[in-house]
């Protein structure tokens, strides 16, 4: 723990002093919503300083899902660490990106599904999870396909009937007719426009994919892949409770994945809602692996990723 935290004091250290990405820089594809706030956090110390604690709070609340619903069987402070690790070793990610809220809304999205488990009467929840959905969406446009993978999840947990589908659309739908309210308003609809511009921009992916200094990601891939088996065949070890939710990080992993290839050209936003799962998958490989095996499979990452961390630095 202490090592991992010391690399990535070291990362987030780095990023300061090299003023990589900081101030966070408007472009013409910026949603209206980030471009809002990243004149907030026009200060590098300001960006950091949020940067990390979006970071420890998205990774706080994935290990609290991870121990109330005992997906590791052992008591671990791994997800919290992996994925603390994961996002500080990824300079295309520092200080601080859209993406960052966005993670925010996801796994409190995952935790409202994973907390009406087979209680279909909660329809609250579902109205939740199409809020935070949405409003990720305004951050992110690309965050709108993960609807339908909530959609799945709620099938698997047995909680998909027609009130809580219509609550969950209309949860999320209902950010949009405020915001088609305020652009009849004000008589521009550049937002809906760059919505769909953003929704409709698929790209093969491209070279920035193959870089040298995403080595990293590369491992990352690798070890998850192992994950997805091993989940697979450990399946029955656990509850069918606990096998269904894995089940859903799985997918979710996957369709993050899946969205690296249709918007190829920037990999690290959709690279960072993979961490969300990866990090109790990876960390549910560990646990029940040999001690020696967990302690040199973990060093390896934690190397791998910082000196992709730092190529990339210098790359810069």
């Amino acid at each position: 723990m202490l090592l991992t935290f010391t690399v990535c004091l070291l990362c987030w250290v780095l990023c300061y002093v090299c003023s990589t990405g900081s101030p966070p820089e408007e472009s013409p594809e910026t949603m209206p919503l980030w471009a809002l706030a990243g004149k907030l956090l026009n200060r590098r110390l300001g960006a950091c300083l949020a940067g990390l604690f979006v970071t420890a709070l998205a990774a706080y609340v994935m290990q609290r899902i991870s121990d109330m619903e005992m997906l590791i069987r052992e008591r671990t402070r791994l997800p919290f660490l992996l994925f603390l690790l994961l996002v500080s070793t990824n300079a295309g990610l520092l200080p601080v990106r859209e993406v960052s809220v966005v993670l925010i809304c996801l796994v409190f999205a995952v935790y409202e599904l994973f907390h009406s488990y087979q209680c279909p009467e909660l329809t609250g929840k579902f109205f939740n999870i199409g809020i935070l959905v949405g409003v990720a969406g305004l951050l992110m446009p690309q965050a709108i396909w993960f609807i339908p993978l909530f959609w799945t999840g709620m099938f698997r947990f047995r909680t998909l009937t027609v009130r809580n589908f219509m609550a969950s659309l209309t949860g999320m739908l209902i950010l949009y007719w405020f915001l088609l309210a305020w652009c009849v308003w004000k008589h521009d609809y550049s937002m809906f426009s760059m919505l769909y511009d953003r929704l409709a921009d698929f790209r093969f992916p491209s070279a920035e994919l193959f870089r040298f200094y995403q080595a990293g990601s590369a491992v990352l891939l690798s070890v998850l892949a192992a994950a997805f088996f091993y989940v697979r065949i450990d399946a029955f070890n656990n509850s069918v409770r606990v096998r269904q939710m894995l089940a859903f990080l799985s997918n979710m992993a996957a369709w993050s994945f899946g969205l690296i290839v249709l918007y190829g050209r920037d990999p690290d936003p959709f690279l960072a809602v993979i961490y969300l799962p990866s990090s109790v998958l990876i960390a549910h490989l560990l646990e029940n692996s040999r001690r020696i095996f967990r302690f040199v499979l973990y060093y390896f990452m934690l190397l791998t990723w910082l000196a992709s961390f730092l190529l990339r630095l210098w790359s810069f």
